[in-house]
């Protein structure tokens, strides 16, 4: 049902929804305006970790004022509800725009050197998109070009699970978002590089039937040479795409403010007649000679590719890069997904058994490798959580390991050993609420006490923890003891130096001024973290 009124705006229509929530067209009666309302949907409001994140992500969105970013005018709660109020865009996005092919070349660099000046002004504030792709480009009809979703693509991205996998768009991850690395500038200008590479050319530089055989090529193997679909494309502006989509990250434009100076010189020669010549301050890169061999694409046991070989080098052919690397490291969530969406499609076709069109089962067993590697480094990822209290994390991370692996023990034990836990959180709160309810004061802080011990970021200690007053001053000294054993314990291990230690000690020393104030509850929670930030010490 459409809501008649959030916050101070009145509701006029939906107008969309998404993974994150709906999107309504709103009208603003003290500004006499009309704006665009964003919201959280129910289940993911329910999630304080993500409501944090979603006010962190568009406190950050609205520091950015740029003619090519979408303005966010507040960021708003009514509820259980976080809404944010944003510039009312009219006219179409640029996967639609793609979609239709009625762009001219002209219009087409026009719009890419739009993005990289608005991508260049987040940039120079450290903040980074992380889910660039069409669909977040706007083309609005007075030929101004907009950035959407600045700084949200994190509720949707690599950085916001919910089930241990990755909730990206595959054709626009960087190698690295794909092996769950840090997405930095460099990742959004490789997404900014397939982006150009499809609206030049009307193909995504990284094609394939399924999600794990994208996410493969993304990781492996070069897109074909833009000029196969395009073949009066100048080659300058291959050039500038290709840098763009190097496999390692170093190898890329550092930023887009770099890939815009790029473009511009490329734009430049075009309109002077010398579009063939490339770039020499890019390095390599670009067409290759017409009389240098084609270079192979990497073998795959997923996804054979039958587009033809690459057109430049780069550190994945020669195996020092980060394509050539990838396999052994790929110690994230985000590539669960290619071999989950492997796994399912061979499921489907009634086990694990020679596809269609492979070559003797060689697809079905690197997909079975695949999925035994990806399991082991999810339990080793499952185990870091358990160790850091993490219950929930570590028991998602168990069950991906169990989709890949269904008969890895190590997974089924951490699986069960979180479930303990989280199984007594969960009694434990229901057990403080009804003794809250009741006024059983004394009940109420036993059972903060439990979870407290087991989990001091809850949500519900910070709700009731502090209201305990004295009744929680015997459970403080006790928390307060166990601060000091975990320092001791992590100054005899030498590991007094890590970050982790120093933020245990400043959790200590607040706790110390809690308790002397007399906040008993907030003291005991600030010393239960100060132990685990000195256990995670230690385990480092």
């Amino acid at each position: 049902m459409t809501p008649e009124r959030i916050g101070r705006y009145d509701i006029v229509t939906k107008i969309g929804q998404g993974a994150m929530g709906e999107v309504y067209r709103a009208h603003d009666p003290v500004l006499n305006r009309d704006v665009a309302v964003k919201t959280i949907s129910a289940g993911r409001g329910e999630d304080e970790t993500l409501r944090k994140r979603f006010r962190r992500e568009a406190q950050s969105a609205a520091q950015l004022s740029h003619p090519n970013i979408v303005t966010v005018f507040e960021l708003g709660e009514e509820g259980d509800q976080l809404f944010m109020a944003m510039e009312l865009l009219e006219g179409t996005d640029l996967k639609q725009a793609i979609q239709r092919g009625d762009l001219s070349l002209p219009r087409k660099l026009d719009v890419l050197e739009r993005i990289c000046e608005g991508l260049a002004f987040a940039h120079a504030h450290n903040i980074v998109h992380r889910d660039l792709k069409p669909a977040n480009i706007h083309l609005a009809r007075d030929g101004s070009v907009k950035i959407m979703d600045f700084g949200l693509a994190r509720l949707g991205g690599s950085d916001m699970t919910r089930t241990g996998l990755v909730m990206g768009t595959p054709h626009y991850m960087s190698p690295e978002q794909v092996r769950g690395g840090k997405a930095d500038t460099r990742s959004d200008v490789f997404s900014l590089g397939a982006l150009s590479y499809e609206l030049l050319t009307n193909h995504k530089p990284f094609e394939a039937e399924t999600m794990h055989a994208v996410l493969y090529k993304v990781m492996q193997e070069e897109p074909p040479p833009a000029r196969d679909f395009l073949p009066s494309l100048p080659p300058v502006l291959v050039q500038v795409v290709e840098k763009a989509l190097f496999k390692d990250p170093a190898e890329r434009f550092s930023d887009a403010g770099q890939m815009q100076a790029a473009l511009r010189k490329a734009r430049q020669a075009v309109a002077a007649g010398r579009g063939d010549r490339l770039l020499p301050e890019l390095g390599r890169g670009g067409p290759a000679p017409a009389a240098a061999p084609a270079r192979p694409r990497p073998a795959s046991g997923v996804e054979r590719s039958g587009s033809g070989s690459g057109s430049r080098s780069s550190s994945s052919a020669s195996g020092t890069g980060a394509g050539a690397r990838a396999l052994p490291w790929l110690a994230a969530a985000a590539v669960v997904v290619v071999v989950l969406a492997a796994v399912g499609i061979f499921v489907a076709r009634g086990g694990l058994g020679t596809s269609a069109g492979s070559a003797g089962g060689a697809e079905s067993a690197a997909v079975q490798d695949l999925a035994k590697t990806l399991a082991q480094t999810q339990v080793e990822l499952a185990t870091r959580r358990l160790d850091d209290g993490d219950f929930a994390e570590a028991a998602q991370r168990a069950e991906g390991a169990l989709k890949l692996d269904p008969r890895n023990e190590e997974a089924r034990e951490i699986l069960d050993r979180a479930r303990e836990v989280l199984d007594k959180v969960a009694a434990a709160e229901a057990e403080a609420r009804e003794a809250a309810a009741a006024g059983e004061t004394a009940r109420q802080a036993e059972a903060v006490w439990t979870i407290m011990r087991l989990d001091p970021a809850h949500s519900l200690v910070g709700e009731m923890a502090p209201g305990l007053g004295d009744a929680f001053r015997p459970r403080a000294e006790d928390a307060r003891r166990l601060a000091g054993d975990a320092r001791k314990d992590a100054e005899g291990g030498r590991a007094n130096r890590l970050p982790e230690f120093q933020d245990g000690a400043a959790l200590e020393e607040e706790a110390e001024k809690s308790f002397r104030a007399g906040r008993y509850g907030i003291a005991a929670q600030q010393f239960l973290e100060a132990r685990d930030r000195y256990a995670r010490a230690v385990a480092r």
